[in-house]
């Protein structure tokens, strides 16, 4: 019985906020196969049109647009932000939902978007085209503390799981995409400017880049949201991550103290930890 009614709320909440719930639900069970689908997304003051990849598993692309879209699982940022056009780097943009619902709850002006699956970043392109956000700069790279080349292999199962590091072979793709990484204190030095908000979600790439980054680099952020991944080098425990942005100058305003937790920072206002 628990089970049935997990399943009627999970329903209940595709009715409220995607078109085409059925087909949806079909597609999450196995029923109809697509590699591609456009979700149409409303929470009630924003509608979005996102292309994404449809599966059966529960790290799907479709959860993904449901916490940042739906659930808007960013809006702790919102309070950090100037009343102005922002200028936003977005590192492991995948579909592109952040920048998408960043510009249409904000005003952004410039953002620079990582992505270097190649899967995900011709979704991205689409998305923010789609999306009205002409003002995103596409880049096919990842983003760590060195630069450096790297092999990548989408993980069908969890596309938006995909990382830089180690990860089983793909028997269709055995040696996986060539990618470039750049690192991000020189990427900076190379792009002048200062920068409203700092997004990262790039699966554990997040450690090396902060240690390679000094405190004078990031001094040119406003703000900081981070999904907080455990350290792929095991330098550090994943609770040691406030530490580190305070380091680095920054006030936390809230920190999850957990793997796939987030990380919230402010620089030059006054913010209590929570």
């Amino acid at each position: 019985m628990s089970n049935l009614a997990a399943h009627l709320r999970s329903f209940w909440r595709l009715r409220q906020n995607f078109e085409n719930p059925l087909l949806i639900a079909l597609l999450r069970l196995g029923f109809v196969k697509l590699k591609y689908f456009p979700y149409a997304i409303s929470n009630g003051r924003n509608s979005y049109l996102m292309l994404g990849r449809p599966t059966t598993t529960s790290a799907a692309d479709f959860f993904v647009l449901r916490e940042v879209l739906v659930d808007e699982t960013y809006r702790d940022v919102l309070p950090l932000l100037p009343q102005k056009a922002l200028r936003v780097v977005d590192i492991g943009a995948n579909l592109g939902s952040f920048t998408i619902w960043l510009s249409q709850t904000a005003r952004v002006d410039e953002a620079f978007c990582f992505e270097p699956e190649p899967d995900s970043f011709r979704l991205l392109r689409f998305n923010l085209a789609n999306n009205g956000c002409g003002f995103a700069r596409t880049l096919d790279q990842a983003v760590g503390g060195r630069f450096r080349a790297a092999q990548i292999t989408l993980k069908e199962d969890s596309p938006g799981g995909t990382n830089i590091y180690r990860t089983a072979p793909d028997p269709d793709h055995p040696q996986g995409n060539a990618i470039q990484v750049v690192g991000f204190s020189e990427w900076l030095r190379q792009t002048p400017g200062v920068f409203d908000l700092l997004k990262m979600d790039c699966e554990g790439s997040e450690w090396e880049i902060v240690r390679g980054t000094s405190q004078p680099q990031f001094a040119r952020f406003g703000a900081i949201i981070a999904e907080v991944h455990s350290d792929p080098e095991a330098l550090h425990a994943v609770e040691d991550f406030a530490g580190l942005m305070e380091s680095r100058g920054f006030r936390t305003v809230r920190w999850d103290r957990k793997p796939q937790g987030l990380y919230v920072g402010v620089r030059g206002q006054q913010a209590a930890a929570h």
